[in-house]
């Protein structure tokens, strides 16, 4: 199932995004003939429908077109009654254009684009072109989410091997670490890690291992 999202989630390249002002505002959207595209491809040709369940004139502002389409897909194989069918509905709109008489200019064509956009409503909901309205913010979180974490540095997988022994040593280990250090950094504080240099991690590890272990560091 994760893997149908992922192909029908995925982005489409910058060169099928087409853009419209609308209200003021920038929209970017993706082709009715892309979308049909992708259904094709991720469910097959026979593995999917669409179905008009309204087209027509607003009841509260005539110079709208109003569509409600039903999207059906097959998205897995199953045996129990719905056959691994799922359906999502849409609403789309298209506003009438007219001439400067004040004719219309082609009222079947406005009725396409308005079914047309409820598709592409339906077909979000299955997650194809669903980025376009998401919040980039929210895009960015859920990236950083699921990102492979990058791999610790030489240094950071020492600091915390240190720090795994340090959270194993008894409080009169600590101590005794404490009072190695307060002779071994000549009366400087303990350092705290932004402070550290791989030496003195090091050395400090390699003491905290031999108080751990009722041993003693002889230098060589």
């Amino acid at each position: 199932m994760s893997e149908i999202y992922n192909r029908l989630a995925e982005p489409f390249a910058p060169e099928m995004e087409r853009t419209l002002n609308k209200g003021g505002t920038r929209l970017t959207y993706i082709p009715v003939s892309e979308v049909i595209t992708r259904l094709n491809r991720v469910f097959g040709v026979g593995g999917w429908s669409s179905q008009i369940v309204s087209c027509k004139r607003d009841d509260l502002d005539p110079d709208y077109i109003v569509a409600s389409v039903t999207l059906s897909a097959r998205v897995a194989d199953s045996d129990d009654v719905t056959g691994g069918w799922v359906s999502h509905d849409g609403i789309g709109g298209q506003k009438i254009k007219r001439t400067k008489n004040g004719d219309i200019v082609d009222l079947g064509d406005e009725m396409k684009g308005a079914v047309s956009d409820a598709l592409k409503k339906a077909a979000q909901q299955f997650g194809i072109g669903l980025y376009l309205a998401r919040d980039a913010d929210a895009i960015e979180m859920e990236m950083a989410e699921y990102a492979e974490p990058e791999p610790l540095s030489e240094f950071d997988e020492q600091y915390e091997r240190f720090k795994s022994i340090r959270e194993e040593m008894t409080d009169e280990q600590v101590e005794k670490l404490r009072a190695w250090w307060a002779e071994y950094g000549e009366g400087q504080p303990v350092p705290k890690k932004s402070e550290m240099t791989m030496d003195i991690l090091m050395a400090m590890t390699t003491q905290a291992v031999a108080i751990r272990m009722g041993g003693t560091v002889v230098k060589t």
